[in-house]
Order: C-alpha cells, then structure tokens, then sequence
C-alpha cells in the first residue's frame, strides 16, 4: 500500500514497494530506459531492481525516484 512522504524534492510524493507502482516488468523496463529508474535505484538492469522489489520514494520529478531511506 502507498503512503504519502515528502520527497527529496520538497514535492509530495508517494512510497510503495516498486512492484506496487507498476502492473508488470515489462512496464517497468519502459520507464527504467527511458528515465534510467534501475540505475537511479543502484541496480544493473531493470530485472534486478523488479526482482529485488524495493521499498521507493517517487513524485512527478523523476530526480525523487530512490530507494526510500526506511529500507
């Protein structure tokens, strides 16, 4: 379940386990190439992160895309 934080940003934002922001890998995988999310999160490669299944901090400013500080 998401709950509201305060991002890095100063923007509002949400925290959720990754697999809960995304309806699948593929979709995930889109978005990691496009905004470099694996990498932001520390991981090689989208499948890594997906399977790793963090606990993240996002907002519409991807520069808050992270692994919440809570994990």
């Amino acid at each position: 379940m998401s709950r509201r934080v305060k991002c890095k940003s100063g923007i509002t934002g949400n925290e959720c386990h990754l697999q809960e922001n995304y309806s699948d890998l593929d979709e995930f995988k889109g978005w990691s190439e496009t905004y470099n999310l694996a990498g932001r999160l520390g991981f090689d490669s989208a499948e890594e992160a997906w399977e790793a299944n963090p606990l993240i901090q996002h907002s519409v400013n991807p520069s808050d895309f992270r692994i919440s500080p809570r994990n």
